[in-house]
This record gives C-alpha cells, structure tokens and sequence, in this order.
C-alpha cells in the first residue's frame, strides 16, 4: 500500500510545505432503538503513515523560488516550441528507510493543460499568453502535471541517507497564436508516495 504526501511548489516557482498525513476519521451512526435499548453503530476510517521525507530545494528550505530566465518572445513564436530552462535540485531527506519514494506535481495551486502534461500561465492583463511551463526529470523525461506514473523515484538506502535529483523547468509555446510578452507564473504541488 503507498501512502501519499503533499507539499508545493511554483513556478516562478514556490515552494511551501503542506503536509497531509495523520488520522482521518468519518462516522456514520445508524440508530436502532427500542423502549429500554438504543444501539448506535459508530465506523471509523483511518490512515496512518510513517514518518515523512523532508524536501529541500536547491539546497535550501521548501519554501525556494525558481527564477526563469527572461527571454524574447521570438524564441517562442511556433506551438511547441520550448525555451529558457532553468535548473533546480530536489533533496529528500529524513525519508522512512530502504524504501523508494515517487516524487511528481500536481496541478492544486495552478491549473494544468492535459494536453502537454504542463503548467498553465496564470492569467492577468500583465502576464504572457500562450505561455507554459513543463517540468522535466534529470534524464530529460517530460513530468506530466498530475501523473504519478511520471514521476521521479528516489531510492532511498537502508542508512537513510539524502538524495538529490535534478529537475528542468522551461517555458513552453502552446497554440497557433504566438506567445505574447509578459509574466509567467504558475504553482504546482509536489506529491510524495511512499512505496
């Protein structure tokens, strides 16, 4: 069974922790009564997790920005085009030991193109339209926004000790109307499951 963790990341890229882990209860009480007896059926529903990873970004707390580079609108003029990428290192650390932990992004702070598996610009009178953002993994594999089946393993050893990968985030051309200048900006939330 994998258990699951949240914490977040942007792009322009933010990054504050959330965690989500501990007892989840619901109940649901059916009654069944008499004159003299009343039995109450009570369900509770529960999760627990070891302990969690600590994030680190670029050798830093959770809470870092990535910074891309500004870039002409010329070099993003044709639908696909991808320019302007930006490396940043993720540390695991503190993980549950010799265990291997999937690290992917999810769309929770900023909405994501199913399409291109990225980011979308957010949208303001100010910020640049047609605009992406895609992530990728240290091989050069595109990480779907959303798809844990994407993500990046850390193996983590049987000491514990931390482990880094490296990630490229880009600006990404979407649609037959060129990119227009402006701001890029757009979140995501980084997904942990423990196998």
């Amino acid at each position: 069974m994998s258990s699951l963790i949240k914490k977040v990341i942007s792009a322009n890229f933010i990054a504050a922790p959330l965690c989500a882990f501990g007892i989840l209860l619901s109940q649901a009480a059916l009654a069944t009564c008499s004159n003299t007896d009343c039995s109450i059926d009570v369900f509770f529903k529960g999760v627990y997790t070891d302990e969690t990873c600590n994030i680190s970004i670029n050798g830093a707390s959770a809470n870092e920005t990535v910074t891309l580079p500004t870039l002409s609108t010329a070099t993003l003029k044709k639908d696909g085009t991808e320019a302007g990428s930006k490396l940043f290192d993720i540390t695991l650390k503190d993980c549950p030991v010799s265990r291997t932990v999937t690290l992917f992004f999810n769309s929770d702070f900023s909405s994501a193109d199913s399409a291109t598996g990225n980011l979308i610009n957010s949208v303001g009178s100010d910020h640049s339209q047609n605009a992406q953002v895609r992530l990728r993994k240290e091989d050069g594999a595109l990480i779907k926004i959303d798809d844990a089946t994407t993500g990046q393993d850390y193996v983590i050893s049987p000491t514990g000790d931390a482990v880094t990968h490296h990630y490229t985030a880009s600006y990404y051309a979407k649609g037959d109307s060129a990119v227009t200048a402006g701001k890029v900006r757009a979140a995501a939330g980084v997904e942990l499951v423990y196998k």
